[in-house]
């Protein structure tokens, strides 16, 4: 079959498959620039009066007698608007180019490409765009369009137009930075604390800690402890949310269970409290791949991941604190004769043996309950 058969049997059909455009965005100030690169056979199957000489392909000739015609529809189907205060101001765009492929340079079944070069001008510096896209959808209702926009000097941001998916509000880093900061602190706080629908979301965490605690002689052991420990998560939490490490998830998870049933089970078999630091470190460094696993899925498609990464470990040091004190707390309310050598440092720790001792058995059947549900061993 020859292009020129394979091309009129599209056109019987309505349209070809695979529709399929690549806009690029620059936004310098308050400029932005679009370079939109499409199928030939795109535009002609929605005006298909612009192919004069019915061979499947637009020549220079053919795109420069229909300039005016391809720009209002371009510009009708490609719309940019500013944000202003909450408020979308419309901006006028220019076609300052439009080029194709040379057809003599396609193999026999290659679709010819076209590249358009558009501008957008607003009074004023741009803050924020909202960009609508319903290139083809008259004819190709399922056309693909791969999107990226570059705000000033900050990355690519990518975006893709296809079926309903029309609108794309897009607000830049330093716009946007804030908002992610306290929305991944907050969720930091609550996967460690949990929330009134969750509310055991981080109790396999605070259990580690909790036994790590009762371990300690003093107050300053405990601060060195939750020291380490917030070190040797943030290290391999950070490490794994940057794709430097991956380990598999329920690896993780059993080995967490098994670390928090180790340390309670640790804490029965001696008879005076220690500096545990040591063990924070190195079970904290597998429990911030724990928290990497959770926060993946939240991870997946934001560009900002620096600026969520340092949310997301504020919040759990947030929540790690809150526990913290409040076990403190009980501790001076429940065993006031103790602040002194808490302080100070004993042998006998911050808490009673016999109080270390509850505590740790309690912690271990959690730890070893995590485990075989985790392995898939209980109903």
């Amino acid at each position: 079959m020859s292009f020129l058969s394979l091309t009129l049997l599209l056109f019987a059909t309505g349209t070809h498959p695979e529709s399929l455009s690549r806009t690029r965005i620059r936004v310098e100030g308050a400029r932005a620039e679009v370079e939109l690169r499409f199928q030939a056979l795109s535009l002609i199957e929605v005006r298909p009066e612009l192919d004069l000489s019915r061979d499947g392909y637009l020549d220079e000739q053919e795109l420069a007698a229909a300039r005016t015609e391809v720009e209002a529809y371009l510009r009708a189907s490609l719309r940019l608007a500013s944000i202003e205060a909450e408020h979308e101001q419309p901006l006028a765009g220019t076609l300052v180019s439009i080029v194709p492929e040379d057809p003599a340079r396609l193999g026999a079944f290659e679709l010819q490409s076209v590249v358009a070069l558009l501008a957008f001008e607003c009074p004023r510096p741009l803050e924020g765009l909202v960009v609508e896209s319903r290139l083809f959808h008259e004819t190709n209702p399922w056309h693909k369009d791969l999107c990226a926009l570059t705000w000033n000097a900050d990355e690519p941001v990518p975006h893709t137009f296809e079926g309903a998916e029309t609108r794309w509000v897009f607000e830049p880093a330093h716009v946007r930075r804030p908002g992610v900061l306290a929305s991944f602190v907050h969720l930091g706080i609550t996967h460690i604390l949990g929330t009134w629908e969750h509310p055991l979301a981080g109790s396999d965490h605070l259990a580690f800690l909790l036994a790590l605690l009762v371990a300690s002689r003093c107050v300053r052991t405990l601060i060195g402890v939750v020291t380490a420990f917030t070190v040797a998560h943030s290290l391999t939490l950070g490490a794994a949310a940057l794709g430097w490490v991956h380990v598999p998830s329920r690896f993780v998870e059993l080995a967490i269970a098994l670390s928090i049933a180790y340390v309670a089970c640790d804490n029965l078999l001696r008879k005076s409290a220690r500096n545990p630091w040591l063990e924070a470190f190195l079970f904290g460094l597998l429990h911030g791949l724990g928290f990497a696993g959770f926060l993946a899925a939240a991870l997946a498609g934001e560009p900002l991941i620096l600026t969520a990464l340092l949310g997301f470990n504020v919040g759990v040091e947030l929540g790690q604190l809150a526990f913290v004190l409040a076990c403190v707390l009980l501790v001076v309310l429940f065993f006031r004769g103790r602040r002194r050598q808490a302080a100070e440092g004993s042998e006998q720790g911050i808490v009673p043996a016999r109080a270390r001792n509850v505590v740790s058995i309690f912690v271990a059947l959690c730890g070893f309950y995590w485990f075989f549900e985790r392995a898939g061993w209980l109903p």
